[in-house]
């Protein structure tokens, strides 16, 4: 289960780095577009980008930890047959 959480950690990390950063370049480019020079949009795509991030690491840390859930139920049963079967 361990290994799982750090798993689900590093993917999390990375995916919300990842939306920050696209964030920040669709802000800067509007700025640049605009010609905004206190950089107005760049401050609102972060700032709209943490819900997004916050649901993102959720959903991924779910999906994550309920994959390696099913597989071991699946490794549960199997031992369970091969044992009732011997």
């Amino acid at each position: 289960m361990a290994n799982t959480i750090g798993q689900a950690g590093c993917v999390t990390a990375f995916v919300a780095i990842i939306i920050i950063a696209i964030a920040f370049a669709i802000g800067w480019f509007v700025d640049y577009l605009m010609g905004n020079e206190r950089r107005i949009a760049t401050v609102l795509m972060l700032l709209l980008s943490f819900p997004v991030t916050l649901y993102a690491m959720f959903r991924l840390s779910l999906f994550i930890v309920g994959r390696n859930q099913d597989k071991q139920v699946e490794n549960i049963n199997q031992d369970s047959k091969e044992e009732s079967t011997q």
